[in-house]
């Protein structure tokens, strides 16, 4: 009797191709659905250069910029370059395709070694993979799906240098964390020494720690490089100049200030002609021999406003010194809207606004697999009430995960590197994340959500293990 070749194919291989089958079936529904890529992102969103620099002037223009990381211009400006604006929406549209994909066979891959549960990891795995929010992110024009992969690169390089320590598996783990530094100004280089020193720590015992040590030592010189660039350059040392803005959403939300002698008066990331008498000295004279748009204009590709202009830099101070004040004078009020934050960081992805318009075509389904009750609210009020309620599965999810972690941990007295580099990273955001933004939170830990899809396996692994341990006890006695 002829066996089939499915026979003679690894067991991992055939779990691939499921993954591919489910992927390629759920994306070509997802396009009937009327969900399609977001490719205009390109023109609109405040993050990107103009288009013109992005074709003409990229390194000098990513040089130059004062309010990003370099990293996701250099990818956009690299496809546009290599591809044009006439193809590059298609070469961008495969990519991202191919990112969900890729993500999802290096869980899976990361799940099976952690865990040596094959059915298990590719049934967390199909449960990433489906999610209307990893959906509608694969289909936004924006760095949530690279970070993930760059994350999910860490992690399984960190498996790879918890079991031999070379260069090879130290630089496989740095390399993509400086990219991630250099791609989200989230991640800071606060995020970049507590990581290396944990790490440092970790293997101070091991003979080639020494290894550990000079790849840490590399990658904050690149990342501290890029702060220092931006200090000489702008007098700015960090990665991004927009901190002050970013702030007063969260500080100043549902605190409206009339005083127009305040510039917090005027709602934050406005044109900046808006902001002319609160810039006691332009600094568009001193940057206009660099011949870099972005820097001296006030409008990018002719219409939408230019949030690189180098007088945000003021703009982004005076925020930030009128939310301290404001801060200092109503410390409940800011804690309340650090609360709120921080239960948005558990609200289901597909909430975040930019995603909103997507997310109605697929409401229904959305509905039923992350608790998305916004579909359903009509006024400010409700909507408000279902973001609190949408959040509490995702709360108690987190909250029993974690325990069952750290938990462990204690029994054995000891937690793994990669346990501990997830726990430290999701406590950042979350912690980073509620302080100094509004309403994009559940952004910010869905580019996580692979992460704890790994710790959310060993805990279901513990538990499963001490229900069998326990129905084993109770059948001897």
């Amino acid at each position: 009797m002829r066996k089939s070749i499915i026979q003679y194919l690894p067991t991992n291989t055939l779990q691939v191709f499921f993954i591919a089958f489910i992927f390629i079936v759920s994306r070509v529904l997802l396009y009937f659905s009327g969900v399609t890529f977001d490719y205009s992102a390109l023109f609109r969103y405040w993050q990107f250069l103009d288009i013109e620099t992005l074709q003409h002037n990229l390194l000098k223009g990513v040089w130059y910029s004062h309010a990003q990381p370099p990293v996701y211009n250099l990818f956009l400006g690299g496809i546009i370059k290599l591809f044009g604006t006439a193809n590059s929406e298609t070469v961008f549209i495969i990519i991202y395709k191919l990112l969900t994909l890729t993500n999802t066979i290096l869980l899976f891959r990361i799940l099976k070694r952690m865990t040596q549960r094959l059915n298990l990891s590719l049934v967390i795995s199909l449960l990433y993979v489906l999610s209307p929010a990893t959906m509608l992110f694969e289909n936004e024009l924006f760095y949530t799906s690279l970070v993930s992969l760059l994350f999910l690169c860490c992690c399984y390089s960190l498996i790879k240098l918890s079991q031999n320590i070379n260069a090879n598996s130290a630089l496989s783990f740095f390399i993509p964390l400086t990219l991630i530094c250099l791609t989200r100004s989230m991640y800071h280089l606060v995020f970049l020494i507590v990581i290396c020193i944990v790490l440092i720590a970790y293997f101070r015992t091991n003979k080639k720690r020494n290894v550990i040590l000079v790849s840490t030592l590399i990658s904050f010189s690149v990342v501290c490089g890029w702060y220092v660039k931006n200090y000489f350059i702008f007098g700015q040392f960090s990665a991004s100049s927009w901190m002050g803005m970013n702030i007063s959403r969260n500080v100043l939300h549902d605190n409206e200030i009339t005083d127009s002698s305040q510039i917090a008066s005027i709602p934050p990331f406005s044109p900046i002609s808006h902001y002319h008498s609160f810039i006691k000295e332009s600094q568009v004279e001193k940057f206009k021999s660099k011949k870099v748009k972005d820097l001296t204009e006030e409008w990018k590709n002719d219409s939408l406003k230019n949030l690189s202009h180098i007088d945000y830099i003021t703009v982004s101070k005076r925020y930030q010194e009128e939310c301290i004040q404001h801060i200092k004078k109503h410390p409940v009020s800011y804690l309340k809207n650090v609360t709120q934050s921080g239960i948005i960081f558990f609200a289901p992805g597909t909430m975040y606004s930019l995603t909103q318009q997507q997310a109605q075509k697929i409401k229904y389904y959305d509905a039923v697999y992350s608790f998305n009750l916004s579909h359903f609210s009509k006024t400010k009020e409700s909507r408000r009430l279902a973001l609190v309620t949408s959040a509490v599965p995702k709360i108690i999810i987190y909250l029993s995960v974690l325990f069952l972690i750290i938990r462990e941990g204690f029994r054995r007295k000891k937690i793994s590197p990669l346990n501990l580099f997830i726990l430290i990273t999701i406590l950042f955001v979350f912690t980073t994340g509620s302080l100094f933004e509004h309403y994009e939170n559940m952004r910010f830990r869905y580019e996580l959500e692979p992460m704890f899809l790994i710790l959310a396996i060993q805990a279901l692994v513990i538990l499963l293990s001490s229900k069998y341990k326990s129905k084993s006890g109770y059948s001897r006695g």
